[in-house]
């Protein structure tokens, strides 16, 4: 009994001492849960979760038994962190494995594997509730703009449709194809939705619009996509100023969202009645004449009526911002985008 309530201290001991035998169970462990992995990433909930999971507990489980191979071979335990990088981890667990145990005294100090055990835990309750409760994402499109710019990094939370309310944005899955999404809540179950000329009809209501100036941007190729923006002014060249009139919109309730609007007669500016189904919602994206959302049918390229149980979460903050290629590029993080609550 005293062995068995003491092994799951042991697997986070730093100090502590792997066999070579265990490194290769722990590394093929850690492999199968890569592949398992893959093929659940795009899975309904919550087998993609689970597989997130998984991930996370062969990371922690590998990380020790590398610290623990590495002090064996008389080496610093920091070269472990290797073993979190792609391709050049995998690489680098091969050749910790292979190394030989030297005869050299353990310097283990209670409260080094106390601090080695509590710094493990904390790693593994980051995965259990990105497992849980969380998802990041990032922005690669401008269909919701201004709330969100290409290159938005953000964390949504999981969401139960009861608490869903108009004009959330919200993460999910779309009904054909499965990509992730993110939009704007604007139909609730049995409203009736219309767009005449460009104003927002909810339930043969009105939705009041006020002007609020113009969005400004620079006309430059922006996230991975290298994709332009569309702009309300014409002519513009590369590098000039790109503008779209920019619109305030008071929901039912009283809640209020900025919109853009780029052309005074876009295609999807007038539509017929949308009666949303049972358990649906409709959803538009903020940036009107460039979003493909519940306008359009999701055979045409569009999302249709968003069934409930596809949304997944609600954009909640956005960490940080990327104006460039590749969200890495810390040069061209935007300054004013950290730490900002979506709206």
């Amino acid at each position: 009994m005293a062995g068995r309530s003491g092994m799951p201290l042991t697997l986070l001991d730093l100090s502590g001492s792997a066999s070579r035998k265990r490194g290769w169970i722990v590394l093929g462990l850690f492999l199968l849960s890569l592949i398992l992995s893959e093929g659940l990433r795009h899975r309904p909930e919550p087998w993609s979760s689970a597989g997130f999971l998984a991930v996370g507990i062969g990371v922690i489980l590998l990380t020790v038994a590398m610290v623990q191979r590495l002090h064996d071979a008389g080496r610093s335990g920091y070269w472990s962190l290797l073993t979190l990088v792609p391709y050049a981890g995998v690489l680098a667990v091969l050749v910790i494995l292979v190394l030989r145990p030297r005869d050299v005294t353990r310097l283990g100090h209670p409260v080094a594997r106390r601090v080695g055990g509590g710094a493990l835990c904390a790693l593994a309750l980051l995965f259990v509730s990105r497992a849980v409760y969380w998802q990041p994402y990032w922005i690669p499109s401008e269909n919701m703009k201004p709330a969100l710019l290409v290159g938005d990094f953000l964390i949504a939370t999981r969401v139960s449709p009861d608490d869903l309310q108009r004009g959330d944005v919200v993460v999910f899955r779309h009904p054909t194809n499965g990509t992730d999404y993110i939009k704007r809540v604007i139909g609730l179950p049995q409203d009736r939705v219309q767009m005449r000329a460009g104003v927002l009809y909810i339930n043969d209501e009105a939705v009041p619009q006020t002007p609020n100036g113009t969005f400004e941007e620079i006309f430059e190729p922006q996230g991975p996509f290298r994709s332009l923006p569309r702009c309300a002014n014409a002519g513009v060249v590369e590098g000039g100023p790109c503008s779209k009139n920019r619109l305030v919109e008071t929901l039912p309730g009283g809640r209020q969202i900025t919109v853009l609007d780029i052309d005074a007669d876009g295609s999807a500016d007038s539509t017929d009645i949308f009666t949303v189904p049972p358990d649906s919602y409709f959803m538009l994206g903020d940036n009107r004449d460039n979003s493909a959302d519940s306008r359009f049918p999701a055979l045409v390229g569009g999302v249709g009526f968003v069934p409930a149980e596809n949304i997944t979460s609600r954009a909640r903050l956005i960490l940080f911002s990327s104006a460039g290629r590749q969200i890495a590029d810390v040069t061209s993080w935007r300054a004013d985008r950290y730490l900002k609550a979506v709206q």
